[in-house]
């Protein structure tokens, strides 16, 4: 799903003013205590999204809820969203916040897809690997896809690396169905 400009012209917008203020970390730790929040609670995402509730009504709520876990500069970034009918646009605006964070910091946002949760050990293997890949930190995100049979799924850059069961037998079902071997009869 492609993020709305809106989202990405606000997310700029909070980054700016962050490190106008040098509260980078601040605004980090913020944005990222509203992902939890918003992925922690579907009535959250709900009063978001609800154009029934009034503004004033969603910003009384947001601000009882977040007042003390986040930062004023924060906070009255959140007001401004609801008060702009923008509430909605958070969560993409949140991700395009962290995006501009991970490129002033030079870390980049890989995925790994497994039949099976990783251990400790895949995992630091997995790092390590990709650390030779790029030049600065990996932010490593799992997930399980038991339809993978076995193996992985690496996403990273815009590229994909598929090294699991279900592509070997995809592959192993082409070449079988695709000769040009005719018994005899």
């Amino acid at each position: 799903m492609s993020t709305p400009r809106a989202a990405k012209r606000y997310a700029k917008s909070l980054f700016s003013l962050s490190d106008e203020r040098g509260a980078i970390e601040h605004m980090e730790n913020d944005v990222r205590q509203l992902q939890a929040a918003i992925a922690g609670s579907h009535e959250l995402e709900m009063l978001l999204k609800s154009p029934i509730i009034k503004a004033d009504t969603k910003e009384k709520i947001l601000v009882r809820i977040f007042e003390n876990n986040i930062s004023d500069l924060s906070l009255e970034f959140v007001k401004i969203l609801v008060r702009k009918g923008r509430e909605a646009t958070l969560p993409a605006i949140i991700q395009e916040v962290l995006s501009l964070v991970r490129t002033m910091k030079n870390v980049r946002l890989a995925e790994v897809k497994t039949a099976v949760p990783m251990d400790d050990a895949l995992r630091s293997r997995v790092s390590s690997a990709l650390k030779h890949l790029h030049d600065g930190e990996v932010e490593l995100h799992e997930t399980v896809d038991a339809s993978l049979l076995g193996g992985f799924q690496l996403f990273m850059d815009n590229r994909m690396i598929d090294a699991s069961i279900k592509r070997e037998i995809a592959v192993l079902r082409r070449q079988i169905t695709d000769h040009d071997y005719e018994p005899e009869i």
